[in-house]
């Protein structure tokens, strides 16, 4: 993983910022708990109030910088390409939750994310992976399959093939998502990119500053479908029961907290530790989908469950610790 280290922070606002971070994991991972508060609504509308109004909010903040780089044409192919995977990982998350569980499908979503960036990352530009990406990638991998195992045991009413692969395409295009952001930043000229190998890196640049406007453009373009398909819903698809008044507020939380606060704390985080510190806080947004899975939901995993867990969360880790490398330097993957 690739990130830009600053040197000669105190330690208060280090301290500041990785508390930003965590909040930040900790919000994330409250999302599918609070889809289970508005039961009968499809998947699909989840994904387009998150990442539809949300969007819409977050594009607002850039101004005509998103604007600018729509219409420019070293920046807007890689907009296009950003926002169409976005819209797919919109749907495909929420998919993965509903049909995996909350605990499964955040877990794998966000447990392939950074290994598909990887993969991504060697296909279009050639990086080559370390050893220590490789053995993260097998500890997570194993991990995953240990609480896939211990889920298909338990009862659920979703299909668990349909959600493990609505959590795989999840991962994959917030991959690309992730990799066709780093690109149009660097396209702009923006100083300082770093590396999408984590999932938590990209949407705390949502709203850092530079480069925000090319984020705000993806989050906007991929905003106008999903609200179209809102609206649509709204005015055509929804039955009485999806559009009862006590799903309103849990629509409203996912457009505010987990895309507008969640990413805005993220972003305030970043300004005080590096990429990679950033995205090892980030981790605990399974952990908190998990715990709240089950003391909320009503799920179960058991103790293999939890170690299956505890494996990705492990494997993550190694690959999102720095490497050795003098201070100030870029660490590589």
């Amino acid at each position: 993983m690739t990130s830009v280290a600053g040197g000669g922070r105190s330690s208060r606002p280090v301290v500041g910022g990785s508390a930003a971070v965590l909040v930040a994991a900790t919000v994330w991972g409250t999302t599918g708990t609070a889809t289970h508060f508005a039961p009968g609504v499809p998947a699909f509308v989840f994904g387009a109030v998150t990442f539809g109004l949300g969007g819409l909010l977050l594009a607002a903040t850039t101004g005509r910088g998103a604007v600018r780089a729509l219409v420019q044409r070293d920046t807007r192919r890689w907009v296009v390409l950003g926002a169409a995977s976005l819209v797919v990982y919109a749907v495909a998350f929420y998919a993965a939750l509903a049909e995996a569980g909350v605990a499964l499908g955040t877990t794998v979503a966000i447990g392939t994310s950074p290994l598909f960036a990887g993969l991504v990352e060697w296909a279009a530009d050639g990086r080559r992976v370390s050893g220590r990406w490789v053995v993260a990638t097998l500890v997570s991998v194993v991990g995953m399959v240990v609480v896939t195992v211990a889920r298909s045991e338990a009862p659920g009413s979703g299909s668990l093939p349909l959600g493990l692969g609505s959590a795989l395409v999840a991962g994959l295009t917030y991959a690309t998502y992730s990799w066709a952001v780093a690109r149009g930043m660097r396209a702009a000229g923006t100083p300082g990119v770093a590396s999408v190998a984590a999932r938590a890196s990209v949407p705390g640049r949502a709203v850092v500053v530079p480069g925000r406007a090319v984020v705000g453009a993806v989050f906007g373009l991929a905003a106008v479908p999903l609200v179209v398909v809102l609206v649509l819903w709204c005015t055509v698809g929804a039955g009485p029961d999806a559009l009862a008044p006590t799903h309103w507020p849990v629509f409203g939380y996912l457009a505010l907290v987990p895309t507008v606060l969640g990413h805005s704390l993220y972003a305030a985080g970043l300004r005080h530790v590096s990429a990679s510190v950033a995205t090892l806080l980030s981790l605990f947004e399974p952990v908190v989908a998990a715990v709240l899975a089950v003391l909320v939901v009503g799920e179960h995993l058991g103790a293999v469950g939890w170690a299956g867990i505890g494996l990705v969360v492990v494997g993550l880790g190694l690959l999102a610790l720095p490497g050795r490398r003098r201070p100030g330097s870029a660490t590589a993957r």
